[in-house]
């Protein structure tokens, strides 16, 4: 059995001395306060006489791992196996105290030097994985703040923002960035959960476009920008003919028409028509 990541609300790690919350990572609205649960589980585990794995509560479950300096806390909906779950928790422990156990021994009360440890629970848990054959294109208006957006993180977040163009896949960045594919889609998706990209598909010729209610602002400005063209091209997406059968219905060039076409999507005043 595999894990669900849709049952997941939230992941932590705990300094297993004081008890505080170094690093948060959301995958639904919290429904509880991390820091209130971290004292809780950190105080049970001090003064449990037995070893305490799972803390079952009225409508979610804590898994805890152990380590020597930190403990993950992983609250989740109930499931009906925690062996993928937890496989995946000790891969998060080793790692974090491989790499920062020493500065855990000698904490000093600021937590965001761990913050960029983010993208390593997030590769082995990640968000809901894009579909390859996206485009995934960023919102003008920018998202939501991502908390662990530093350091490492930060740094490969802008490398595959330089590569959303809103014209390749998801597989098309992977094959040209230069990191790993893991590593890529986990990224994409950290910017889609906060709200940084949407996806589209890519437009073929057997798809068939309605007209929308776009900003008559914008349609002007392409309107002005085109001429005749454009308006001959949107009166004859009647939300039945493909793209195709548009196309050879106007006596303009075809590589200009799909020139138009695209721009239109990219504005919203073109969708494809779903089927029913």
């Amino acid at each position: 059995m595999t894990y669900d990541v849709g049952k997941i609300r939230y992941i932590s790690l705990i300094r297993l001395e004081g008890g505080e919350s170094i690093l948060n990572i959301p995958y639904a609205e919290y429904t509880v306060d991390p820091d209130l649960i971290a004292g809780f589980v950190t105080a049970v585990i001090i003064f449990a006489k037995t070893p305490i794995r799972t803390i079952r509560k009225a409508v979610y479950d804590i898994m805890i791992e152990v380590g020597q300096t930190v403990l993950v806390l992983l609250v989740a909906d109930p499931v009906p196996d925690e062996a993928p779950y937890r496989e995946k928790m000790r891969h998060i422990l080793a790692s974090v105290e491989s790499e920062h156990g020493e500065k855990l021994r000698r904490f000093e009360g600021d937590i965001r030097q761990f913050r960029e440890f983010a993208l390593k629970v997030i590769l082995e848990f990640p968000y809901p994985a894009p579909d390859l054959s996206l485009i995934p294109v960023r919102k003008e208006t920018g998202g939501l703040n991502i908390p662990f957006r530093v350091g490492e993180v930060d740094s490969k977040l802008e490398k595959v923002e330089a590569f959303i163009s809103g014209k390749r896949t998801v597989e098309e960045i992977i094959d040209l960035i230069g990191l790993d594919e893991s590593e890529v889609k986990a990224l994409i998706s950290i910017l889609w959960r906060y709200k940084w990209v949407y996806f589209k598909k890519r437009l073929s010729e057997t798809d068939v476009l309605r007209r929308t209610d776009c900003s008559k602002s914008v349609l002007e400005r392409l309107r002005n920008q085109y001429g005749q063209p454009l308006d001959d091209l949107i009166r004859a997406f009647d939300g039945i003919k493909t793209v195709q059968e548009v196309k050879m219905s106007l006596p303009y060039d075809q590589s200009a028409i799909w020139f138009l076409i695209n721009k239109l999507m990219d504005v919203n005043c073109l969708e494809v028509k779903l089927t029913d």
